[in-house]
């Protein structure tokens, strides 16, 4: 039953490519867009000169360790996640989800069998209510389906934060300083935490989270995000 509603659901609303709005054979990427992401997720660190998934040149404070399967960088990466941000469509949260969890689960940089839950970092208030959703919400419930850890919503927002985009890097750690609090203090206590956000930029937001967790009890607080900035030469 549930087949046939989604082949009809797919004749009445045919899904299109994320990136360049084509229609082909209900797919969320065209074959051409398809391609192009699969370029950019092998692109080039301009430090250690490896693909993001491999990268370890983003280093954030209070964060033990952050993975991310792109750099946010190709025009690619940069309309998926435009669309992930202003849609609440399953299969474009899925296919980011997938991506993170495999990301991993390969990697051995982080034992997911070690990982005591997962959790993400907020959306405003303000944005849930005109958007309808939260996103990291969202994508943070999917690597938990996936990955058979448990997912809990231990942060929340006070106050109210303008948003980091448009802000300085100065800015930015002034604007998130004690934004966050633990919903509930001792869900933390001696846990290994799994942090999920979409970008990572600064690092300011998911390194006040972290340190949020751990002024909690957290043991150790790993980052995992869609994309990353290009990491800095700073030579």
């Amino acid at each position: 039953m549930k087949n046939i509603l989604n082949v009809i659901s797919n004749i009445i609303y045919p899904v299109k490519c994320i990136c360049c709005g084509g229609s082909e054979n209900n797919k969320i990427f065209c074959s051409r867009c398809l391609e192009l992401l699969t370029r950019e997720a092998l692109a080039e660190c301009k430090i250690c000169k490896s693909p993001p998934y491999l990268c370890n040149c983003r280093k954030i404070l209070h964060i033990d360790a952050i993975f991310y399967k792109y750099f946010y960088a190709g025009d690619e990466i940069k309309k998926a996640i435009y669309r992930y941000k202003r849609a609440n469509l399953y299969y474009i949260n899925e296919f980011f989800a997938k991506d993170m969890f495999t990301l991993i689960e390969k990697s051995d940089r982080i034992n997911i069998g070690d990982m005591d839950f997962i959790t993400n970092v907020p959306r405003k208030t303000k944005s849930v209510k005109y958007f309808g959703y939260d996103q990291t919400k969202n994508l943070a419930k999917l690597v938990a389906k996936y990955s058979g850890i448990e997912y809990k919503p231990i942060l929340r927002i006070t106050g109210r934060p303008a948003e980091q985009k448009k802000l300085t890097y100065g800015e930015r750690v002034s604007n998130v300083a004690n934004k966050f609090v633990p919903a509930k203090k001792m869900w933390a206590a001696g846990k290994n935490i799994l942090l999920i956000d979409d970008i990572v930029a600064t690092g300011s937001t998911l390194s006040e989270c972290a340190r949020v967790l751990k002024n909690t009890g957290a043991k150790k607080v790993y980052a995992l995000c869609i994309a990353s900035i290009l990491p800095l030469n700073k030579k």
